[in-house]
């Protein structure tokens, strides 16, 4: 499955957030308009697609966990920095939100290693939780942060450093800079 992230620019406004297989998101990508930026993250599992025309969803902060809707016990967020630049996209269950919360710091539940996972354990690289929002339908949570050093494990400060033109060839986006590992 893969996570495509509709924004208004990057950096820009969160409008949308959907799961879908790679075929549908093929079929869907053929029909975006040809002036779309679409951006591939690090693991080729999240698609950040950017367009100023894309409508802002209302984000509104949040103190507690209620109206969050999980699948399996997760639900998908989008981290971005202060500026409003979209830096990855992971997942947490509750106790990871609740833990984020508590100690102001972006932890996440690893699906690979089916533990929680503090960003920058091993990297050194934190990110200082600035606020937690989320859309009116509970879909997904959005982590702003302060982000210290590198978001991406490969070194890059955003996990969407690479662009990928209509016939699928992947770019480096000079704007992303490169912090190392």
């Amino acid at each position: 499955m893969l996570t495509i992230i509709w924004a208004g620019g990057q950096p820009g406004k969160i409008s949308e957030l959907r799961r879908m297989t790679q075929a549908e998101w093929e079929h869907l990508r053929n029909d975006l308009p040809t002036n779309v930026k679409t951006f591939i993250d690090c693991d080729e599992d999240t698609v950040l697609i950017s367009h100023p025309n894309f409508s802002e969803k209302e984000l509104v902060e949040i103190s507690n966990f209620d109206g969050l809707k999980f699948s399996d016990g997760l639900i998908p967020v989008i981290t971005k920095d202060e500026k409003g630049l979209v830096l990855m996209q992971a997942f947490s269950n509750l106790e990871s939100l609740e833990l984020s919360k508590k100690e102001s710091l972006g932890i996440y539940f690893s699906r690979s290693r089916n533990q929680l996972w503090r960003k920058g354990d091993t990297s050194g690289h934190i990110q200082k939780l600035k606020r937690i929002l989320a859309p009116d339908d509970g879909s997904f949570v959005v982590y702003e942060v302060e982000q210290e050093g590198a978001a991406c494990h490969e070194g890059y400060y955003s996990c969407f450093f690479r662009e990928q033109d209509r016939a699928g060839i992947k770019n480096l986006v000079p704007e992303i800079p490169f912090l190392g590992k």
